[in-house]
Formats: structure tokens, sequence, C-alpha cells
């Protein structure tokens, strides 16, 4: 016996109703409310970009720092199933280092820099030339 799927598209009300409470209600009553998992209702964010108002970012983000030490344009990266695994990482975990919600640990900064193959002396240089262009403008 085949499952079928319950997945079905977002409507605009959902959207709607989304950004309107994202942040404000908690996303299970959120979920209830629209009908949806919450896991449905977290990837959609996650996907969107979607930032609570009133959120506290991280001063310095690390994540895309080391990220821009291998790729010119940050859009260029995806990450990978491979990739979680091999940093151990989740997907909400670094949706959250990315967007700035939450600090990097020094461990996954580790995990990533050797992901990327980059030695501590490339992320020390690239920090040094970023602070050094940063004055002159």
């Amino acid at each position: 016996m085949e499952k079928k799927s319950t997945r079905r598209a977002w409507t605009r009300e959902d959207i709607s109703y989304l950004t309107q409470h994202y942040g404000r209600k908690p996303i299970k009553e959120i979920a209830k409310e629209l009908g949806r998992s919450e896991l449905s209702v977290r990837l959609y964010a996650l996907h969107h970009r979607m930032i609570p108002e009133g959120t506290k970012t991280a001063k310095r983000n690390l994540l895309v720092e080391l990220l821009k030490i291998r790729f010119r344009h940050l859009e260029d990266f995806t990450p990978s199933k491979y990739f979680y695994a091999e940093c151990h990482i989740s997907q909400f975990r670094y949706a959250d280092i990315f967007y700035g919600r939450k600090q990097i640990k020094p461990e996954e900064y580790k995990a990533i820099a050797a992901y990327f193959d980059i030695t501590a002396a490339e992320a020390i240089e690239s920090r040094q030339l970023e602070l050094a262009f940063d004055d002159n403008e």
C-alpha cells in the first residue's frame, strides 16, 4: 500500500498569515492555524529566509567570513547532505549560524574550515585583509 503525499502548495493567504505572525506567535500555533505541520512551517520560513522581528544577531558572522574565503559569491555555495554530515551540523543549526541568529562554536568552525581545506593561516590572513580594506573606505 502506497502512502499518499499530503503536501500542498502554499497559498497567498498562508504566506501572508505566516509573514504577519512569524516570531510573534509560537510555530506550533501558526502550524495549527494553517493546518500544516510544525516542520513545514519551519522549513518554509528557513527556505524563504524569514527572520523574526527583534531577533538578536551575532556581532560577527564567522561562518560567512569563512565561506567568503572559498566563494566569491555566497550564493555559489549550497550545503549538501554530505556537508552537514561531514561537519556534524544540522540544517537548522547551519541556518541559525548563517543568518546570524546564533554564534558558531569553535568545533563547528574547525570542521567547516577542514571541509573546505582552509588553514588557520588563511583564515587569519583573510580577516586581516578585510580589516585593512575597511580602514581605507
